[in-house]
């Protein structure tokens, strides 16, 4: 006897093709975090999917994955989150505040990091981000190497942004977005 094909079979045999595709695109699209530089947000080992469709829509405080400059670690791909966007000026102050003036704005910002600790601050003379690139920082300073020691990132190096954490299971989800600028307060240490 031959066996017919029926409406139902065909469908779940799309509908298996469709999640093998879609697996296969996941971990194709998706980096591993390597070291503790973005906890608490990202720990090592969690699995991101990367938009790197992205890497032309970059904004600030995006996580992005990006080649780091070659004078670290041969150029090694990295996960940060981008403070400074281009023509940005940007200062870590004594007391470990990082301190932004956006491009056409004169007013001052302090980031609001809930990650950040305190006492881990490296000071920075004010700079300003050049047109092509991004200033980037760890969500974990005791444990970054970021743009306090390497400098700007071009535009180019970044790869995209990761936004959903897909592994651990019980973990996964979106990156939660709580990081803001706040205006500096009159009469505050600029």
């Amino acid at each position: 006897m031959k066996k017919l094909l029926t409406a139902g079979g065909i469908g779940a045999g799309v509908a298996a093709f469709a999640a093998l595709v879609m697996v296969v695109a996941a971990l194709a699209f998706s980096v591993t975090v390597d070291g503790t530089s973005m906890e608490p947000t990202l720990r090592d080992g969690d699995r991101m999917f990367l938009e790197f469709w992205a890497h032309d829509e970059i904004e600030r405080f995006d996580v992005v994955e990006a080649d780091a400059p070659s004078t670290v670690s041969g150029g090694a791909r990295i996960l940060k989150r981008v403070i400074g966007m281009p023509g940005d000026q940007v200062s870590v102050s004594p007391d470990a505040r990082v301190l932004v003036r956006p491009e056409g704005d004169r007013r001052t910002y302090v980031v609001d990091n809930p990650a950040w600790s305190a006492e881990a601050g490296v000071e920075q003379d004010w700079i300003t981000v050049p047109g092509d690139a991004y200033w980037l920082l760890g969500d974990n300073w005791n444990a970054s190497t970021d743009s306090r020691s390497f400098g700007f990132v071009d535009a180019a190096a970044v790869h995209g942004r990761v936004v959903f954490r897909m592994l651990p299971i019980g973990r996964n989800g979106s990156i939660a977005r709580d990081v803001r600028l706040a205006p500096v307060e009159s009469g505050s240490p600029r």
